[in-house]
């Protein structure tokens, strides 16, 4: 393939170009500019250098530290309600406050879920939550109460509504009383990879009009 002149030119340009920019580059890096030296240069790669030894040489300190991380969540993984279905967790809070009202004398008037929420700042936990209205006297609602915070698995009393009135100069618990209760549950977190809502049915159709 013969080459014209006018290509000549272009290449030998582009040779020459290629040429300064390394001359240029070179200047740059192994002489003083920018205000950084060559000295300069070399010890800021030995600073970096340093880092990354210190940062290996606490290797055993971070896979600790991971370990304890992971002990953690199993331990607090524990404490939540069985299973990662809002309907089923609310089903088992019923049965577990039914076992404690009945050991602690307390009559469960009402039962009312309340809707599940997502806890802030976490995409996994979900709070499950019943709202019971309950006919019981003052020391059998502490016991009540006492049982809930006891328990292993991590309950909390978020509302506690109590009616008073007074009877012969005393004061008394006018009944029902009405109480939130909440419990967590680990949800699974959305899987990316997942086909979108209605892609499938998309294919589907065309597939069918084929």
């Amino acid at each position: 393939m013969k080459v014209s002149t006018r290509e000549k030119k272009v290449l030998y340009a582009g040779i020459v170009l290629a040429v300064a920019i390394m001359i240029y580059y070179a200047a740059t890096l192994f002489s003083p500019g920018d205000g950084e030296s060559l000295a300069e240069k070399v010890n800021t790669q030995e600073s970096l250098l340093r880092r990354q030894k210190e940062f290996i040489g606490r290797e055993d300190f971070y896979k600790k530290f991971i370990e304890e991380s992971e002990n953690d969540i199993t331990k607090i993984q524990t404490r939540l309600l069985p299973g990662n279905s809002p309907s089923g967790a609310a089903t088992e809070l019923h049965r577990i406050l039914s076992d404690f009202a009945e050991d602690s004398g307390v009559v469960i008037t009402q039962r009312n879920n309340q809707p599940e929420r997502k806890v802030a700042d976490s995409e996994s936990l979900t709070k499950v939550s019943v709202r019971i209205g309950v006919d019981c006297q003052l020391d059998t609602l502490v016991d009540f109460l006492i049982a809930i915070k006891n328990y292993d698995k991590f309950l909390k009393v978020e509302e506690l509504l109590i009616n008073t009135a007074l009877q012969q100069k005393q004061l008394a618990l006018r009944r029902p009383l009405y109480m939130i209760v909440a419990g967590y549950i680990s949800t699974p977190l959305p899987d990316e990879s997942t086909t979108k809502p209605g892609e499938n049915t998309t294919q589907a159709s065309s597939s069918i009009t084929r």
